[in-house]
């Protein structure tokens, strides 16, 4: 349950500009449906990577923000959300490394969601289909002496399960451009400061640009126990050489 109580004043790192935030007791990061991109369907918690700009125009992470104070409520405003249409300027803004990292993270998720559209309603219209397969009404074959003596019916034989399907990603040349840099500065960032984080960000990038090798290469990285559902579909979709961005449930 996201629990939030009053307001946190904060200050951009950039000019000391104050802004609100919620000041939250405890969060739930559940969601409708995930997507191997990172990307939540109606998500209970924030769905961006705390990318803003300041009023004075620079960027920061909101992160970085500086904690003053909390209170019941405020006149302050929020940071600004940078919005997808914005993102490319951002990208050509950013001054830093992790600033680059969170704009080219939030572009990537958006240049997806055009696909996002296409897959749900493909989706849609293969479980309304495999619905009427699976309803339709079984025909009583049995004799009116069968019926007498109240034999009972043959049971309905289990239909087969309709392949999953989904349909085909081919990503743009921008999106291709995006993600190539995205996985130079992800590479950089692991090896000046390793750890395991971005390693299930890295397996998918590979995986959407078609380079499945790399992606496994980069999932057998990935600690036991490191958000295991995405893992799982993540390796699924490896083994059949699909590079779509893909939709699952948990």
């Amino acid at each position: 349950m996201t629990i939030i109580r009053g307001v946190r004043i904060l200050e951009a790192p950039c000019c000391g500009e104050r802004y609100a935030a919620p000041n939250y007791l405890s969060m739930n990061f559940m969601a409708y449906a995930y997507w191997t991109d990172g990307w939540r369907d109606e998500s209970l918690m924030p769905n961006d990577e705390g990318l803003r700009r300041c009023k004075c125009g620079q960027l920061f992470l909101q992160r970085d923000m500086v904690a003053v104070d909390t209170a019941d409520s405020t006149d302050l405003q929020y940071a600004f959300h940078v919005r997808g249409d914005d993102l490319q300027t951002a990208i050509a803004d950013s001054q830093t490394k992790a600033i680059e990292i969170a704009a080219r993270i939030e572009y990537w998720r958006h240049l997806n969601h055009p696909y996002r559209k296409k897959y749900r309603e493909h989706r849609a219209l293969e479980e309304a289909k495999a619905k009427r397969i699976h309803t339709k009404p079984v025909p009583d074959t049995r004799s009116w002496w069968d019926k007498f003596i109240k034999r009972l019916p043959k049971p309905q034989q289990e239909l087969p399960k309709l392949p999953f399907t989904h349909p085909p990603f081919n990503p743009t040349d921008e999106q291709l451009e995006n993600m190539a840099r995205l996985c130079f500065l992800l590479e950089e960032e692991r090896r000046e400061n390793p750890s395991d984080r971005y390693v299930l960000e890295l397996a998918e990038l590979y995986r959407e640009q078609g380079k499945f090798d790399e992606a496994m290469a980069m999932l057998r990285r990935a600690k036991e126990g490191m958000r295991d559902v995405t893992r799982r579909v993540l390796i699924i979709m490896i083994s059949e050489k699909s590079n779509a961005p893909t939709r699952y449930k948990i």
